[in-house]
């Protein structure tokens, strides 16, 4: 997105306005985040949903997701967990 540069030097009324702007706007991201991190963590929770799935449906990292699960005490499905602990080994033995 490309912004035409004004005619006129910016006053400090539009500063503060496009100020007033970005603050609300982040405070409007943040609340979306945290809104989206809350169903993503009850889909982790309730287990219906494949991780991936949560992820890709999300927009965020698997990476990502699984870091907020595990800050938030969801641990992996056992089905996952001996494929975990078998990558974290190969993955040591390479570095």
């Amino acid at each position: 997105m490309t912004s035409t540069p004004p005619t006129e030097p910016p006053s400090l009324e539009d500063i503060a306005a496009a100020g007033n702007r970005r603050l609300r706007d982040a405070d409007r991201l943040k609340k979306s985040s945290d809104d989206l991190r809350d169903l993503v963590l009850a889909a982790l929770r309730e287990g219906h949903l494949k991780p991936t799935e949560v992820a890709k449906a999300s927009g965020w990292t698997g990476a990502h997701v699984r870091k907020m699960a595990r800050d938030a005490g969801i641990e992996p499905d056992e089905r996952y967990r001996e494929r975990a602990e078998r990558l974290k080994k190969a993955q040591a033995a390479t570095e």
